[in-house]
């Protein structure tokens, strides 16, 4: 068929930094067409971000929020947009709770867990013959990031995250599943207190097949920074 049952999600960050009070939050949700990438670092309150992803055969444009409680300790956060692949597009929607677990007595080291939800529709052609199976994608793993302050303003973070992802792809009256383990790398750059970029990838195997990596990028936006 082409499609890929990958676990993916789409990221947004607002900055990284080591603890000056500069924006380092991951924002984002489990999306299939993107990445899945997890900071241990999160900012309170609420964030917006504009995504893309491409890789495999693919694409997506969209869009998400999060909202960052206790003090950026524990992340929710939501997306959707439009993933393309095989010639047809459908819609995306991802969400996703992370959570700061550890972080060092100089706050530039820190670990955290997540776990999400996504999925996407079947789509077929004009002649009515499936072109993307129906696909649902439950992530769970860990992360581990570092950040730096770069001056007053801005601020760097990288980070990896191992994960277990569950697929269940259904093609006609077919259902199949399987988990696989994977691994994601992603870089979080502050421009402003408000504006942060993300660059990033997933690298691994979808349901035993081979796949090449996906990459996603990020702008993301702090209000009442």
């Amino acid at each position: 068929m082409g499609y890929s049952n990958t676990l993916l999600r789409a990221v947004v960050v607002a900055g990284a930094c080591a603890a000056t009070g500069l924006p380092t939050s991951t924002v984002g949700a489990q999306t299939p067409g993107l990445p899945a990438l997890q900071n241990a670092f999160a900012n309170p309150g609420l964030a917006f971000a504009a995504n893309f992803g491409t890789g495999g055969g693919q694409s997506f444009f969209g869009a998400a929020a999060g909202w960052g409680l206790g003090g950026g300790r524990l992340l929710a956060s939501a997306a959707a947009g439009v993933q393309r692949a095989n010639e047809a597009s459908r819609g995306a929607y991802g969400g996703r709770l992370a959570a700061n677990l550890w972080t060092s007595a100089g706050g530039a080291l820190g670990a955290g867990a997540f776990a999400g939800f996504g999925g996407a529709p079947r789509t077929r052609s004009d002649a009515g013959i499936e072109t993307n199976a129906a696909e649902m994608n439950i992530p769970v793993g860990i992360s581990v990031g570092y950040r730096r302050a770069l001056g007053a303003v801005r601020g760097i973070s990288v980070y990896g995250s191992p994960m277990y992802k569950w697929s269940r792809a259904t093609v006609g009256d077919s259902t199949s599943s399987g988990g696989n383990f994977a691994g994601a790398i992603g870089l979080d750059f502050a421009l402003t207190r408000s504006i942060g970029l993300t660059a990033g990838g997933e690298f691994g195997k979808s349901s035993g097949e081979s796949r090449g990596s996906l990459l996603g990028f990020a702008v993301s936006f702090v209000p009442g920074r």
